[in-house]
């Protein structure tokens, strides 16, 4: 019988062209929030407190985040990729340190039904906070812990495969039989000695 694969897959940046989080902030937030996210990637600031921090100085509707959303574009392959893991048999879950707020909507919009785990936004009378619904107290450092995520998902009898591109796919590299790494990730992977495939699209995967 042939090998069953689970594949966790990053979103932002990976299952998309653009880092969709980052395109929301430097459009709606106002100056300083370079600052914060480069303490978020030096790792001196959570998720959390990178968010709240953001979130401050955001300006945004939903309407706007809807329509941010309608302007994304998947990277090449992945609905492919998608229906080929399915035809398959092997399992892909979404594992995102993002908000699923603009997930579902991308995910909808190319009429997609893939299970994601993510932080997710919430709008109230004094602007947009941030709800973690897989935060790790353990740790600390994102919202949504990737690697407790594939620590309750995964099944020890299937080859565990990752995907990313940048600094939350750090911490689950090390739980994956197989990891595909482009960006930030392969440049980690490659100074730290893990072992990758680099790609560019989901058509160098399937």
């Amino acid at each position: 019988m042939a090998q069953r694969l689970m594949f966790f897959i990053d979103f932002d940046g990976t299952v998309t062209t653009r880092d969709v989080c980052e395109a929301m902030i430097s459009q709606f937030a106002r100056p300083g929030w370079e600052e914060i996210n480069r303490r978020w990637e030096e790792g001196t600031l959570s998720t959390l407190a990178c968010a709240r921090e953001t979130f401050a100085l955001m300006a945004m509707t939903r309407e706007d985040l809807e329509a941010l959303a309608a302007s994304q574009e998947l990277s090449p392959g992945f609905p492919e990729f998608a229906a080929w893991a399915k035809a398959q048999g092997h399992p892909v879950y979404i594992v995102s340190d993002g908000y699923e707020d603009y997930i579902s909507l991308i995910l909808q919009k190319h009429g997609l039904d893939v299970p994601f785990y993510a932080n997710r936004m919430r709008e109230g009378p004094s602007g947009w906070d941030m709800e973690a619904p897989y935060y790790n107290e353990l740790c600390g450092r994102c919202g949504a812990c990737k690697s407790k995520i594939i620590l309750d998902s995964m099944d020890e009898h299937s080859t565990r495969v990752y995907i990313g591109d940048g600094y939350s796919d750090r911490c689950p590299v090390y739980l994956a039989d197989l990891v595909y790494a482009k960006g930030s990730l392969a440049a980690y992977c490659r100074r730290r000695g893990i072992p990758f495939r680099p790609f560019e699209n989901f058509w160098d995967i399937i």
